[in-house]
């Protein structure tokens, strides 16, 4: 199985605090049928930025760490990516880490309780550059609870959407 959104890199932004919970999370993951992960930690949402080689580095220094713990997990860089106005020059200078090795799958991140006015015109702009967004957990975003046709749209237009497993699982309520 593989885990295609992980906040397992260790003191980077709101998940993992330290190594020793990283390798834990790792061991656990590996129990539950998890051979291979994203790494995806926050990027450009206005607390954390994790650039590209940044977040490569790390993730390489952690592959290092489950090889050396003997812990079966292979781990890639990857990057949740806040919607904003300076995403595609983000793109544009190499700063987005992409899902995949040919470079197409983007994770998108919107505000938690907003989808921001210029959102079909950046998505457009991004698959303008070969990407195709992937929009995270929209199923925790409060507009589009509320207005679930403009997640429509965009699949519609050729974005994909990623539902969080703990959603779907009821963690997060009945309305989620």
């Amino acid at each position: 199985m593989i885990d295609v959104h992980c906040h397992m890199l260790p003191g980077i932004d709101d998940g993992s605090k330290d190594l020793m919970t990283s390798l834990d999370l790792a061991q656990a993951a590996v129990a539950d049928g998890i051979t291979h992960a994203l790494m995806t930690p926050h990027h450009m949402n206005g607390r954390y930025t994790n650039h590209a080689a940044d977040v490569i580095r790390m993730t390489d220094g952690f592959q290092g760490e489950l090889d050396r713990n003997n812990i079966p997990l292979t781990i890639y860089p990857c990057q949740e990516v806040r919607i904003n106005g300076q995403l595609l020059d983000a793109i544009d200078h190499g700063d987005i880490l992409t899902c995949d090795a040919s470079g197409h799958y983007v994770l998108i991140e919107f505000p938690s309780d907003d989808v921001p006015l210029y959102t079909q015109n950046m998505l457009f702009e991004v698959m303008q550059r070969g990407m195709i967004p992937v929009i995270v957990h929209p199923e925790r975003n409060t507009r589009l609870m509320k207005h679930p046709g403009l997640l429509y749209q965009m699949i519609e237009r050729g974005a994909f959407a990623q539902v969080t497993a703990s959603s779907y699982v009821g963690t997060f309520g009945k309305k989620v």
